[in-house]
């Protein structure tokens, strides 16, 4: 019995420890731009573009440095919450006012776009603001 208490102990604080000393995710550093786009209609799209800056490779090594982990899960888990950040980019430029929805999204290894909406259409001041291109965020 008390052999059995042991290795479930053993088996617990293992686990908790493994689940304990794994580091929260943080995305790449990215160059991230709003591109706004009214149409004569008034209808208001707009390009959420996020590129990954990435450090420029060494050609001087004999052999390529190994990508350590996979890649590719962490940055889609960098970009789970990516409505949110839609949400409070539509706040602070105030571009989509009413609300916005996702027409298509993309994403690579360099980076990721996402294509939407908004719900109302475009006024003379959102011409007139939002006609100088992309709005660097």
């Amino acid at each position: 019995m008390r052999t059995r208490q042991f290795a479930l102990s053993v088996m617990l604080a293992t686990a908790l420890t493994a689940c304990g000393g794994m580091s929260s995710y943080v995305a790449p550093p990215a160059s991230e731009r709003l591109i706004p786009e009214i149409t004569e209609e008034g209808t208001k799209f707009f390009v959420l573009q996020r590129d990954y800056l990435r450090p420029e490779q060494n050609t001087d090594t004999a052999t390529p440095a190994r990508p350590r982990g996979r890649a590719g899960d962490e940055l889609l888990m960098g970009e789970r919450n990516i409505e949110q950040r839609l949400t409070l980019i539509m706040e602070r430029t105030a571009y989509c006012r009413e609300g916005f929805f996702e027409l298509y999204r993309e994403q690579t290894l360099s980076g990721f776009s996402v294509r939407g909406e908004c719900r109302e259409d475009a006024t003379d001041a959102d011409r007139e603001r939002f006609s100088t291109g992309p709005i660097p965020l």
